[in-house]
């Protein structure tokens, strides 16, 4: 832990990958080896139940007001589904937003007495947010794979519309520090994060 002043703050791990990659499973299992984890999933959610942020959306995308929890959330789905520029708008605002929550819950008590912060950031290349962190982590799949485990969550049209907003695999590789592919068990994901673990500590031991 961090509480000596004299230690090094905790390294700050991004964990990055497709949709149907398993880098949400992958953030439980850093949470469950002591790391203090975030997912950038849940900083938007809030950010969407924020008036000022409402009004920003409303007024970029030229829609009605928007209303509270999922029946926002769908409002703001319909409208950016099929229009790249809409989407582009949005993510124009949410993205710096999101960034800035980030930046205050690494600073906080909860993730400094940690000894890595590990942030769940599926757009983390797209949206420029690289150099908040000391490490990337990607966790990675055939698209196959991925599409099948979601299945019955969203359908193809989804699915595709938002892998097509994210880079290349192969670009995502060559960016990240550790990489990961999710081809096998849970158990042997868990190694994984197990050994990346080790290793960030023990890079950052004096």
């Amino acid at each position: 832990m961090n509480s000596d002043n004299n230690q090094q703050p905790p390294v700050r791990v991004a964990l990055t990958g497709g949709i149907g990659s398993g880098k949400s499973t992958a953030l439980l299992m850093f949470a469950a080896r002591g790391a203090a984890v975030l997912s950038s999933d849940r900083v938007v959610h809030e950010l969407l139940e924020r008036e000022d942020v409402h009004a920003k959306i409303a007024a970029s995308l030229g829609i009605e007001p928007l209303l509270s929890g999922e029946e926002g959330r769908r409002q703001i789905a319909e409208s950016v589904f099929t229009d790249e520029l809409q989407l582009t708008r949005l993510e124009d605002i949410l993205f710096p937003l999101v960034a800035v929550e980030i930046a205050a819950w690494q600073a906080s008590a909860q993730a400094m007495s940690a000894p890595l912060t590990v942030v769940e950031l599926p757009m983390l290349f797209e949206a420029g947010m690289e150099s908040g962190f000391d490490r990337v982590v990607l966790v990675t799949a055939p698209t196959e794979i991925r599409q099948s485990r979601h299945e019955g969550r969203v359908g193809i049209t989804d699915f595709e519309q938002r892998a097509s907003r994210q880079l290349p695999e192969s670009e995502k590789r060559a960016r990240s520090d550790y990489v990961y592919d999710n081809t096998g068990s849970p158990e042997e994901l868990d190694g994984f994060v197990a050994a990346t673990v080790a290793a960030i500590i023990g890079s950052e031991e004096r």
